[in-house]
């Protein structure tokens, strides 16, 4: 059977669903009584709100694009909006009602490096450029274009990235939110990557619609759920997402999520409708046997002490022998888990500190995201880059940052230090380090000092072995 197009079969979902449960505002949509901070999760890279704190927050820390989670997002907008862009952002954190129809704007920013003779660091380009426009085309309907050459400065694979990371066109139908984009995707995580669904990639067009579920003796449940189909080495892949998240109190939240990457998608209405995992096992038979879907599920616990402060674990599975009396009796499958616990903390108020612990599996055919020895467009990558965790399989890993800013100077420190696992199976190790020292010189300008030291070997090879420091200077016109 040819798979359902992918807005199609999404659409379907939705309108199956909506006459079963009963629904209350989401996390992240407006409501007058909102005053908690959002659970914990970053923002995907290229989201506009980084470009609107250039404009509308002045500060070293805006101007050097620190990351931050959408809880801290919202502690900064929380201010009656002074103009559109600032509705804008309101509204794109859940603070604001009603976008201001028929407004927006375009902000412009650029960066320019000066590295010293024989830098390890040197590119061909000595500046990068971003040009992001919003356009609120009604109450409820937001369109965002970016523009930007910095993905492909950098990075492992900069060739797999074009010079538009982001389109995406988002409105609201009551407590219902929606989105039809070419953009990164991200789903909660840590500061170092997310497990299950990271922004570690090129964009990929997506459909993602999010509502509230009050589900009988659990409770009302924030659910979203995406699905992405774009080509991999010249063949059509799919991959999907589904999130079920909730508030338990004014501290604690927990989250379900489960994922796939499908090299075909039979009975496509079916794969929106059930569990995956299930999906999976009933599509798979004697002549689609294994090797035609990756699952993965996570589960994620996080504890909020204040707006600022907070612990998170997230717990990834991609594969493990299942319990006897779930046919898993005489199996042999190898564990492939990954695990990320972290905290953030705000010793003072100038300060903010992130440490993080990231441990992965790996098997002798690669570990967690591998392609368990199937067609390699199975593994749990795009364009070589995971759509995981950035560390990959068999990596017990350490993630530190600190912030501090104090009046027109930022200080940043940001460093891992990794090693195999699995001392047998193959991995990456060693450590990279990077500072930086910032002195914001005007409104919308930065100049930084900054050095960066990385020593990485990845099995056999020659390891990536630089070290050196550049200036930089950042506007926002």
């Amino acid at each position: 059977m040819r798979p359902l197009p992918m807005g199609l079969a999404l659409a379907f979902w939705v309108s199956l669903n909506a006459s079963t449960f009963a629904f209350s505002a989401p996390i992240g949509s407006f409501h007058k009584e909102q005053t908690l901070p959002l659970p914990l999760s970053l923002p995907p890279r290229h989201d506009p709100l980084y470009d609107l704190a250039l404009r509308l927050k002045s500060s070293p820390s805006m101007l050097a694009r620190i990351p931050r989670s959408l809880g801290e997002w919202q502690a900064m907008f929380q201010e009656d909006p002074s103009s559109p862009l600032h509705r804008i952002a309101r509204w794109k954190l859940g603070l604001e009602e009603r976008l201001p129809a028929q407004q927006g704007g375009v902000i412009i920013s650029a960066e320019g490096v000066a590295y010293p003779a024989k830098s390890d660091w040197a590119t061909p380009a000595k500046g990068t450029y971003r040009l992001t426009a919003l356009w609120a085309l009604g109450e409820q309907a937001l369109l965002e274009v970016s523009a930007s050459d910095a993905p492909r400065r950098e990075g492992i694979n900069p060739s797999a990235f074009d010079t538009v990371p982001l389109t995406r066109f988002a409105w609201r139908t009551g407590e219902w939110h929606w989105q039809i984009a070419r953009a990164p995707l991200r789903w909660q995580g840590g500061y170092s990557g997310a497990l299950l669904v990271n922004d570690e990639i090129p964009p990929v067009p997506y459909l993602q619609v999010g509502f509230p579920l009050r589900i009988p003796l659990l409770g009302t449940w924030q659910f979203e759920q995406f699905l992405s189909e774009f080509r991999q080495e010249g063949r059509t892949v799919w991959w999907g997402g589904r999130r079920f998240q909730r508030n338990l109190g004014d501290r604690w939240s927990v989250s379900l999520s489960e994922a796939f990457k499908a090299l075909s998608l039979p009975d496509g209405i079916t794969s929106q409708l059930v569990p995956y995992y299930l999906y999976q096992k009933w599509l798979s038979n004697a002549q689609r046997q294994s090797g035609w879907l990756n699952y993965l599920a996570e589960v994620g616990v996080q504890y909020q002490w204040n707006a600022q402060e907070a612990l998170y674990l997230f717990w990834l599975i991609d594969d493990m022998r299942a319990p006897d009396f779930w046919g898993g009796r005489g199996a042999s499958t190898p564990r492939k888990t990954a695990l990320l616990v972290g905290t953030r903390l705000q010793p003072t108020p100038e300060t903010r500190l992130i440490v993080e612990v990231v441990r992965t599996d790996g098997t002798p055919k690669g570990g967690v995201y591998g392609d368990s020895g199937h067609d390699p467009r199975y593994a749990y990558t795009f364009k070589g880059l995971s759509m995981g965790h950035p560390f990959g399989a068999n990596q017990i890993g350490l993630y530190a940052r600190l912030d501090y800013t104090h009046k027109e100077w930022l200080l940043t420190v940001e460093g891992t230090n990794r090693r195999r696992f699995h001392p047998q199976y193959l991995g990456e190790r060693g450590y990279e380090f990077e500072m930086r020292i910032a002195r914001q010189i005007s409104p919308q300008s930065l100049v930084s000092l900054r050095y960066r030291t990385r020593h990485l070997r990845n099995n056999t090879l020659e390891p990536d072995a630089r070290c050196g420091w550049w200036l930089e200077w950042s506007q926002c016109f």
